[in-house]
């Protein structure tokens, strides 16, 4: 049944779950779960309603499908009972979509569902599922890996939940065999709230099968069931960052909007630090000491905890003297998706219009850009590397720039660059 409450459109719908009989491979017919669909914003929850039935039960009826009056379930359970289950569960979606004045993530849904119905959240008495395992797996690499690799697995295991929600399905070590990982690939891929590069979709394959990994040395399992499945190889284009000249053009620009002058002042003084904005936003006056910022990346705060000390140009000194901020910010911050969008409109101020051979992350395709189309956040990190990795030892910029040692990201910088070729070419001159 399709409903509207304050302009939120929502659509409830009774099915038969899905399965196989895994020795015959045909379709079950009797004792199957009944599962609530609920359809809104893009998303879908499902709910199973406690009770189950056969197809040769189920009927549509006006408003959702329910099971043939005056009949019984495999377990003993009168047509009436379920129904009425069908109905309180139904009232309880109506009513909780008709206090909200915003849609709910899916997560957020199931548990005002739960509280709608005063079902307490069940302690599964079952053996263990993945995402349990996965939980474990969290915990024990806490304080071993750093905080944003936990963050890192803890989004792995969120896609696997999101997959499992969807598929109506519930993950143990026996079920997830290769033909699942190739599922869930296909999901992955499939997703209509975001279309990931490849890039993206290696990158999760190869943190689940981290958490494999590691069931396998603590005996949860035998065999890594990734063992069988070919995970592509990530591929990243040459890093593309602003030349010293465009750096200074940048710099030294008359900018009568206050708000695009505020994003190159922040924009700059990154160039100038070389810190990831996630620890560049955090940088106080604190972090001067005589004249050079020090911190410890988070990235890396419980890997490597290293402290990068960087010396601060007489330009970055100035953009932070001009502003008195309260709670010791360097300069003025933003979100990260309005500092992209504004960077780009500084850029096209600016005239920064040289183009440039970028790789699609969607595609792994080359594709010709100007620097305005592409700018953002991490373009600054990219240039404080870039200007210096042709005069200055790695080392030397390692320390500063806060790049592990061997760091693949690092020694992309090192390829062959255009005035290579430039004084290449000239002997044939």
């Amino acid at each position: 049944m399709k409903a509207t409450y304050h302009g939120l459109k929502y659509n409830i719908k009774f099915i038969l779950e899905s399965r196989k009989d895994k020795e015959t491979g045909e379709k079950i017919t009797e004792h199957i779960p009944i599962i609530m669909a609920v359809t809104f914003n893009n998303e879908r929850l499902f709910h199973s309603i406690g009770f189950r039935t056969n197809v040769s039960l189920w009927e549509e009826g006006e408003l959702y499908a329910f099971q043939r009056k005056n009949t019984f379930n495999n377990d003993g359970v009168s047509a009436s009972t379920i129904n009425s289950a069908i109905r309180k569960q139904a009232s309880a979606i109506d009513s909780i979509f008709a206090r909200m004045e915003d849609y709910p993530t899916v997560k957020r849904l199931r548990e005002l569902l739960r509280d709608e119905l005063n079902q307490p959240e069940r302690k599964s008495k079952k053996k263990k599922t993945l995402i349990d395992y996965f939980d474990r797996f969290i915990e024990d690499r806490k304080g071993v890996v750093s905080v944003w690799r936990i963050k890192q697995f803890t989004t792995c295991k969120n896609h696997l939940e999101s997959y499992m929600e969807q598929k109506v399905v519930t993950l143990t070590f026996s079920n997830f065999t290769i033909s699942t990982i190739n599922d869930f690939d296909k999901y992955l891929r499939s997703d209509p709230e975001k279309k990931r590069s490849q890039n993206s979709i290696s990158g999760i394959h190869t943190r689940v099968k981290t958490f494999f990994n590691h069931g396998v040395q603590n005996g949860w399992l035998k065999k890594n069931p990734y063992d069988d499945f070919h995970i592509e190889k990530e591929v990243y284009g040459d890093p593309i960052f602003l030349t010293k000249e465009e750096l200074d053009l940048l710099y030294s620009k008359e900018i009568n909007d206050k708000k695009l002058a505020r994003v190159r002042d922040a924009f700059c003084l990154q160039c100038f630090i070389g810190a990831r904005v996630s620890d560049f936003v955090n940088l106080k006056h604190q972090n001067i000491i005589d004249n050079t910022i020090q911190y410890i990346p988070t990235k890396t705060v419980d890997e490597n905890p290293t402290i990068c000390k960087i010396p601060l140009t007489n330009k970055a000194l100035e953009i932070i003297s001009r502003y008195d901020i309260p709670g010791g910010d360097l300069v003025p911050y933003i979100s990260g998706q309005k500092y992209n969008v504004y960077l780009k409109q500084l850029f096209v101020l600016c005239e920064l219009h040289r183009k440039v051979t970028v790789l699609n992350p969607v595609t792994r395709k080359h594709e010709i850009k100007k620097l305005s189309e592409i700018a953002h956040s991490h373009m600054a990190r990219k240039t404080f590397v870039g200007i210096l990795f042709k005069n200055t030892k790695n080392e030397v910029i390692s320390s500063m720039s806060g790049h592990s040692q061997g760091s693949k990201a690092f020694r992309r910088y090192y390829g062959i660059t255009q005035d290579d070729r430039e004084d290449a070419i000239k002997n044939l001159e």
